[in-house]
């Protein structure tokens, strides 16, 4: 049995972990009995080193794995985006318009204009029917969070941002962060 713990005041609640249990199996304890709330316009840092469950956090707070025990709330009608790590070989057939499409259900029909206000914050510049195949791995890079932030997420993940990026890239990636609105998670398993 979890003890009540006393949630924190200030601040419209995006996200809420409440006794959340989530093991890999008996011996691999990722979570036991979590409790913590997220904000409305935090941005925080998960850093710890490969294999320690952060980007499995990801994988609870989006959906795509379950919770042993617990729950975990996400605020009404709030939208939630993940730049993932890396493109999958898979996608890289695809031309940049087609992956910036890939998380959109339906046909959206402003996407060029949505890539290009997108790709000046991100500081890309490639065409929109260039194949990935053909980027740099910091392009790729961009492309990835320029793929989050194109869905105008109310929570934005992101896993290991920094990985392609120079350090260019990083001091832009932070400046953005500063300057974004809404709640931004990054995972890091270090400093930069």
């Amino acid at each position: 049995m979890a003890i009540e713990k006393q949630i924190p005041q200030g601040g419209e609640s995006v996200l809420r972990f409440e006794d959340v249990t989530f093991h890999y199996s008996e011996n691999r304890p990722i979570l036991q009995e979590a409790t913590f709330v997220i904000r409305k316009g935090s941005k925080l840092t998960l850093m710890g080193q490969n294999g320690s469950g952060k980007s499995t956090l990801f994988s609870l707070i989006t959906g795509e794995r379950k919770v042993e025990e617990g729950r975990i709330i996400v605020g009404p009608n709030l939208h939630i985006a993940i730049a993932k790590q890396f493109i999958p070989h898979t996608q890289w057939s695809l031309t940049v318009r087609e992956f910036l499409e890939l998380p959109f259900k339906e046909k959206i029909y402003d996407i060029d204009k949505r890539a290009k206000k997108i790709f000046k914050a991100v500081e890309l510049s490639v065409s929109l029917d260039f194949p990935i195949k053909q980027l740099s791995g910091g392009q790729k890079g961009r492309l990835l969070i320029a793929q989050a932030l194109i869905q105008d997420p109310d929570i934005l993940l992101l896993d290991e941002p920094t990985n392609n990026l120079d350090k260019a890239g990083i001091q832009l990636l932070t400046n953005f962060m500063k300057e974004y609105e809404k709640t931004v998670i990054v995972i890091s398993h270090d400093e930069a």
